[in-house]
């Protein structure tokens, strides 16, 4: 109702000002056909009796504009001259009209790119819940975030600071879904993957830890939301089906939900399937070898009340334990806490705690 009236205050002012205008307008005509009168009696002819009286006014359209300006003239319909005035060029250079046009075009199309980019990539860079308080693990000596299956187990188990970490890695798998094989980039993970991130499933269900038994225990894909889309047509049968995966079986449990791309900031993968199913997804099993940090990254959420700084002390009191434990496998360097972000774990230094 506060609206339907200011509404129909703003029109009712608009009728005002108009109406005001026009009474302004006819009482400057009618000073200046009297003062035309007076000039025609000295023997002037009529046209020039009007000329004069005119200039000695000073313009009917700045004596208007004066009256205006003293009677509080409302802003929009200023903004309304120049529109109309802006209009008229417009129509008298119908080229620079197309040019303005495509330029103003052209350049709010790369600020929206450009901004797009930045905000994907810097601004918000993972669609995930509670993303300000995600973090990963990294040496400050190669600005590096790989761990070994082994110390990330490490990492995962002693920690205090973090509800939990999870661990994934780029792979590039051969897929044959019946039709058509081809070679596709994804994510190997650990089970508590989409646990630790928070994310729920589209259609079926999401592998979690409890999944896995040991080595190839968990014959698992679970595929992204643009695949299953690309791929399948967003057939919601695909659940439980068998594809191939480098000629093994593997079972669709589900569909990652739509915005879900992943823990990588340069590209979103196509599937995600267990980490403990190495051997069969790479050919070969490395996760037993502690000196071999082939794992990409490790993150989690930290404990609510944990401050980066505690998380930080917390995380390298267990380097220096991994250093003592294996000195040939492990050499502890400083370890510093950043937030997964295209600057902070890809282009330069992570932010220290």
């Amino acid at each position: 109702m506060k609206l339907l009236d200011s509404f129909r205050f703003r029109i009712a002012t608009l009728f005002r000002h108009s109406q005001m205008n026009a009474e302004m307008e006819e009482e400057l005509q009618s000073h200046i056909q009297h003062r035309a009168d007076d000039l025609e009696r000295t023997g002037l002819p009529r046209p020039e009796a009007e000329r004069r009286a005119r200039i000695e006014f000073g313009g009917v359209e700045r004596v208007s504009e004066e009256c205006h300006e003293a009677s509080g003239g409302m802003p929009g319909a200023t903004l309304l001259r120049d529109l109309q005035f802006a209009l008229r060029l417009l129509r008298k250079s119908p080229g620079f009209t197309l040019i303005a046009v495509l330029t103003l075009a052209f350049a709010i199309g790369a600020n929206t790119v450009v901004f797009a980019a930045l905000n994907a990539m810097i601004l918000r860079p993972l669609n995930v819940p509670r993303a300000e308080s995600l973090y990963s693990i990294h040496r400050t000596t190669d600005n590096s975030a790989n761990w070994s299956y082994p110390n990330y187990l490490e990492l995962r188990d002693r920690n205090r600071s973090f509800e939990d970490l999870a661990a994934y890695n780029i792979i590039l798998v051969g897929l044959d879904t019946g039709d058509n094989p081809t070679r596709s980039w994804g994510l190997s993970v650990s089970g508590n993957y989409f646990d630790v991130l928070g994310t729920k499933p589209q259609i079926g269900r999401l592998f979690h830890a409890s999944d896995e038994h040991g080595p190839n225990s968990a014959p698992f894909i679970v595929l992204s939301h643009a695949y299953w889309h690309s791929h399948f047509q967003d057939d919601p049968s695909v659940v439980g089906r068998v594809i191939q995966v480098n000629k093994h079986p593997f079972t669709i449990l589900g569909v990652a939900e739509a915005g879900f791309h992943g823990t990588l900031l340069f590209a979103a993968p196509e599937y995600f399937l267990p980490m403990v199913n190495q051997e069969q997804i790479e050919g070969k099993s490395i996760l037993n070898a502690r000196g071999n940090r082939w794992i990409f990254m490790a993150m989690g959420h930290l404990k609510s009340g944990v401050t980066r700084e505690q998380a930080a002390a917390d995380v390298n009191s267990i380097g220096a334990y991994l250093e003592k434990t294996y000195p040939k496998d492990y050499v502890h360097k400083t370890l510093v806490l950043a937030r997964p972000s295209l600057y902070g774990d890809y282009l330069g230094k992570p932010a220290r705690a």
